[in-house]
C-alpha cells in the first residue's frame, strides 16, 4: 500500500499541542505529498554571526587566493567544512567611517552599520537614525512563510538607551538588526525565553513604540509550567498519536527530534541552576552577562547555536542574527589562559603578548562558529540536502584590526551554498586602500555582497546601503554566484 493511502499527508505547519503549549515539528516526509516527494521545496535560510573587536588579521587571512588555500591558525576549526566556506578579504564598510566627530564612536558605528551599510546619526538620545539591515529586508520578503519573521539572538544583554561611546547611542552598539532607520530589533539573550519562543508558542511580537524607543516584549502566556513539567510530557499524547500515523522513517526522525528538544530543555534548566545565564525576562532591559566559570560561556553559545539550528530545521523562521558578544563587554577569557578583557586586549598596540591573547580569543570565536556550521551540516533539509547547503551564513566583525579601529579589509566568511546558488570553498581577495577613515570609500563595499544575498532570495533590489548621498552597494560580487 502506498504511503499516501496508508498515512495521512500532514500540513507543513503541523504542531504538537497540550495544555496550552504549541510545539513546533521538524520537516517530515509526510508533510510532502508522495507525488512531489522528490520535488520538495527548498526553503533558503539566512544567518549572520558577529564577534566584536575585529580579528588578529595576520593569523586570520589565508596567504593563497582561490580554492587551493591553506587555512590560517584562527580558521583551523573550519577544516572539515572548508568546501562549504569562503573567506573574503578586502571588503569595506565605508558608511561606518562617516562621522561628524573625528574617530568618535567607532565601535558603535561599526556595529550599528555592519548589516545596514548606512551612516548613523550622531546622537545618544531618542532621535537615532540608521538604515534597514539586510536580514530584515530578507525577513520582510519571506515573513509570511514562517511563524516568526526573524530571530535576533545574543549571548550578552546590553542597554539600548543613553550614551555608550563618545556620544553615540547604546542602541547602535548593542544591536545589528534594524527593522527601519529608527527601530532596532532587540536580541534575545535568555535561553529559556528563546526556547519558549521556538518550541512552545513563543512571546508575542514587540509592541509598537515611538521612534528611538526600545521595543518592549509584552507578557506572553505563562510558561512556568514548562519548567515544572517537561514540554514533552505536556504534548506526550499528541506525540504518541502522531508517531502511530506516520511512516517508519518519520517516526525515527520524530523520536530523535523529541529527544533533542528534551535534552535542550534540560541544558537550559542546568545553565540556570549554575547561574550562568540571567533569569527569564519579558522586556529587553539590560541584564548581566553570563558568568565565566569553567567554560559556561561556551556552553551558553553552543546552546543558543543548537536552538537556532533547530528553529531553522523546524522552519519556525528562516532569518536570524547571532551576536556572540557585544563590544565593550568586559568578558574574561581566563578559561583560554588569557588575562584581561577582550576590549582591552584588542587595543594591542603591536604587543606580541596581546596579539597572542587576541589570537586565542579569535580562534575560540571561530570554533563556536564552526560548531554551529557543523550542526547545520548534519541536519537534513526537506530536499535531502543539508541545512547548511540550503543556507547563507555570514560571519564578520565591526573592525578589521581592533587596535586601528578601521572599517576596511573586514574579516568576512560566507558559508553555505544558498541551495546551489553560491560557489564556496575559496579565498576571494579584493584590493583595498590600506588606510583608515573616509579614504576607504574606493574599497569594495560589503554592501555588494549583500546584493548577492538579495538575489539568492529572489529580491529585485539593485542597490543596498548608502553613503548618505548616494547608493553604496551597486553591483553583486561575480565571484560568489554559481
Amino acid at each position: 500500500m502506498s504511503r499516501t493511502t496508508k498515512f495521512p499527508v500532514l500540513d507543513r505547519r503541523t504542531c504538537l499541542r497540550g495544555l496550552g503549549v504549541s510545539m513546533a515539528l521538524p520537516f517530515l516526509e509526510a508533510m510532502t505529498p508522495a507525488r512531489r516527494a522528490h520535488a520538495a521545496t527548498k526553503p533558503l535560510r539566512f544567518l549572520t554571526v558577529t564577534a566584536p573587536h575585529g580579528m588578529h588579521m595576520p593569523a586570520w587571512t589565508p596567504k593563497e587566493v582561490g580554492a587551493n588555500y591553506t587555512l590560517p591558525p584562527i580558521l583551523a576549526s573550519l577544516a572539515a567544512l572548508k568546501s562549504q566556506v569562503s573567506v573574503i578579504s578586502g571588503l569595506a564598510n565605508y558608511p561606518a567611517s562617516i562621522t561628524t566627530k573625528e574617530f568618535a564612536g567607532s565601535h558603535a558605528r561599526g556595529t550599528g552599520a555592519i548589516l545596514t551599510q548606512a551612516p548613523l546619526r550622531f546622537t545618544s538620545s531618542k532621535d537615532i537614525s540608521n538604515g534597514i539591515s539586510i536580514d530584515q529586508v530578507i525577513a520582510n520578503h519571506i515573513k509570511s512563510q514562517t511563524r516568526l519573521p526573524s530571530l535576533e539572538v545574543g549571548a550578552v544583554s546590553g542597554s539600548a538607551t543613553g550614551n555608550c561611546e563618545d556620544g553615540y547611542s547604546c542602541a547602535y552598539l548593542h544591536n545589528v538588526s534594524w527593522g527601519s532607520a529608527t527601530t532596532f530589533m532587540p536580541k534575545e539573550t535568555n535561553p529559556r525565553t528563546l526556547f519558549n519562543r521556538i518550541f512552545a508558542g513563543g512571546v508575542p511580537k514587540p509592541a509598537p513604540t515611538t521612534p528611538g524607543q526600545q521595543p518592549v516584549m509584552p507578557q506572553g502566556p505563562n510558561k512556568d509550567l514548562l519548567y515544572r513539567k517537561s514540554i514533552l510530557d505536556l504534548v506526550r499524547g499528541e506525540a504518541t498519536t502522531l508517531g502511530s500515523r506516520v511512516g517508519r522513517g518519520d517516526k525515527a526522525k520524530l523520536d530523535e527530534y523529541l529527544t533533542s528538544v528534551g535534552e535542550m530543555q534540560r541544558r537550559v534548566t542546568e545553565l540556570e541552576k549554575q547561574g550562568a545565564v540571567p533569569s527569564p525576562v519579558v522586556s529587553c532591559t539590560p541584564g548581566p552577562a553570563p558568568a565565566d566559570n569553567g567554560g559556561s560561556y561556551e556552553t551558553h553559545l553552543k546552546l543558543l547555536s543548537d536552538m537556532l539550528v533547530m528553529a531553522f530545521q523546524c522552519d519556525v523562521t528562516r532569518v536570524a542574527t547571532f551576536m556572540q558578544e557585544d563590544p565593550f563587554n568586559s568578558r574574561s577569557f581566563s578559561f583560554l589562559g588569557v588575562s584581561g578583557d577582550h576590549h582591552n586586549i584588542s587595543h594591542h598596540g603591536g604587543s606580541a603578548s596581546k596579539n597572542a591573547s587576541l589570537q586565542k580569543i579569535d580562534t575560540f570565536e571561530v570554533a563556536q562558529f564552526a560548531y554551529l556550521l557543523g550542526k547545520m551540516a548534519e541536519a537534513k533539509d526537506a530536499d535531502g540536502q543539508s541545512l547548511l547547503h540550503n543556507s547563507i551564513v555570514l560571519f564578520t566583525s565591526e573592525f578589521g584590526d581592533g587596535d586601528d579601529h578601521y572599517h576596511w579589509d573586514l574579516p568576512v566568511l560566507v558559508a553555505g551554498k544558498a541551495g546551489g546558488r553560491f560557489r564556496t570553498g575559496q579565498h576571494i581577495v579584493y584590493p583595498h586602500s590600506g588606510s583608515s577613515g573616509p579614504s576607504n570609500k574606493s574599497d569594495m563595499p560589503m554592501a555588494n555582497l549583500f546584493l548577492n544575498f538579495l538575489q539568492a532570495f529572489g529580491i529585485n533590489q539593485s542597490t543596498f546601503g548608502t553613503d548618505g548621498n548616494s547608493p553604496y552597494g551597486t553591483k553583486p560580487l561575480s565571484e560568489i554566484s554559481a
